[in-house]
C-alpha cells in the first residue's frame, strides 16, 4: 500500500503548521503528502516550503486561485496528482494522533472505506497548542487538554482510548460509517469510479456525497473513530457560506440517494488544468 495524505487548506497558515506536524509524528510514513490549496496566500506557501525542507517523505502543494468556496475542485486536482494507491483525507485544522495513517492503513481493506472521527476543540486550547506540542504528542491527553481550557467531556476518551479497547468501540458502533472530509479514506481506485467529488457543491455535505456515491457502487464502511482520530481546531465559519447553499447541498443530496446515482456530474473527468503544483 501506499497511503497518499490530502490535506485541504485555506488562508489558515497557522493551523496547517500543526497538520503538518501531526503529519511528521507519524509512526507509519507517507507515501506522499498533498496539499490542495483554495487560493491562500504567500504565508501559506512558505509555510509548506519550510516543512518540505525537512520531510522525509515528498510533499506536493496544489494550488487554485480562490474564487468562493471550491473545495470539491481543489481535491480532485489532489487526486489527480496523487501517486499512490490509497487517499486519506482531511483537513489543515486538525491535528492527527501518531498512529493515525497506521491505523487508517490498517484497516483499509478492498471493498470498503474508513469513516475516522475528531475530538473539536474550543478556542482557548485551538490556540495554545504549537507544533512542539505535536510533535512530544502532548495534546493527546485528557488531562494536558483539561490543563489548557478544556472541560472534560466524556468524547475525549477517543484521543486516548488504548488498544484493544479503541478497536472494540470502533466495533460496537453499528450505524454506518460515513465519510468526512476532516478524517476519511479510501481506495484511489473506487474515487475514480465515482468520478471524484462533485464541484457542484458548494460547504455542506460534499463529503457525505462523495460516501454516498461510494456506497452506490458496493462499498461497505468501518468506521475508526477510535482507532485513527484527531483534534479539530476551532474557527470560525466562512462568512460567505449561506442557508441556500446548505438547501442547495442537502436537495443534491437527496437526489443521488434516491437515484443511487455512482458518478459525479461534474467531477474528475471534467478537471480543470487551472491550478499549480510545487513539489
Amino acid at each position: 500500500m501506499r497511503p497518499s495524505v490530502i490535506i485541504g487548506t485555506y488562508e489558515r497558515p497557522d493551523y496547517l503548521v500543526r497538520t503538518l506536524a501531526g503529519m511528521a509524528a507519524q509512526d507509519l510514513t507517507p507515501h506522499e503528502v498533498i496539499i490542495g490549496d483554495d487560493g491562500s496566500g504567500d504565508s501559506t506557501r512558505e509555510a509548506i516550503r519550510a516543512f518540505r525542507r525537512t520531510a522525509n517523505f515528498p510533499v506536493i502543494h496544489v494550488r487554485q486561485e480562490h474564487d468562493g468556496w471550491r473545495k470539491c475542485a481543489i481535491l480532485n486536482k489532489c487526486i489527480a496528482e496523487s501517486s499512490g494507491d490509497y487517499l486519506v483525507f482531511t483537513d489543515g485544522d486538525c491535528i492527527h494522533r501518531w498512529d493515525w495513517l497506521r491505523n487508517h492503513a490498517r484497516a483499509a481493506k478492498p471493498g470498503r472505506f474508513l469513516g475516522g472521527g475528531d475530538l473539536r476543540l474550543n478556542t482557548t486550547v485551538s490556540e495554545r497548542i504549537t507544533a512542539e506540542d505535536v510533535l512530544a504528542r502532548r495534546p493527546f491527553s485528557a488531562k494536558w487538554l483539561t490543563d489548557h481550557g478544556m472541560k472534560w467531556r466524556r468524547s475525549m476518551v477517543k484521543v486516548y482510548l488504548p488498544r484493544p479497547l479503541a478497536p472494540l468501540m470502533d466495533w460496537a458502533n453499528f450505524t454506518p460509517a460515513r465519510f468526512s472530509g476532516s478524517n476519511a479514506s479510501c481506495w484511489k481506485s473506487d474515487a475514480e469510479k465515482v468520478n471524484g467529488f462533485d464541484e457542484r457543491f458548494g460547504w455542506g455535505k460534499e463529503d457525505v456525497e462523495f460516501g454516498e456515491r461510494l456506497r452506490h457502487i458496493g462499498l461497505s464502511t468501518m468506521h475508526v473513530r477510535y482507532v485513527a482520530t484527531c483534534l479539530h481546531l476551532e474557527h470560525p465559519r466562512d462568512a460567505t457560506i449561506t442557508r441556500e447553499t446548505i438547501e442547495h447541498n442537502f436537495r443534491m443530496l437527496a437526489e443521488v440517494k434516491r437515484e443511487k446515482r455512482v458518478k459525479a456530474e461534474r467531477g474528475l473527468a471534467e478537471l480543470k488544468r487551472d491550478y499549480t503544483v510545487e513539489r
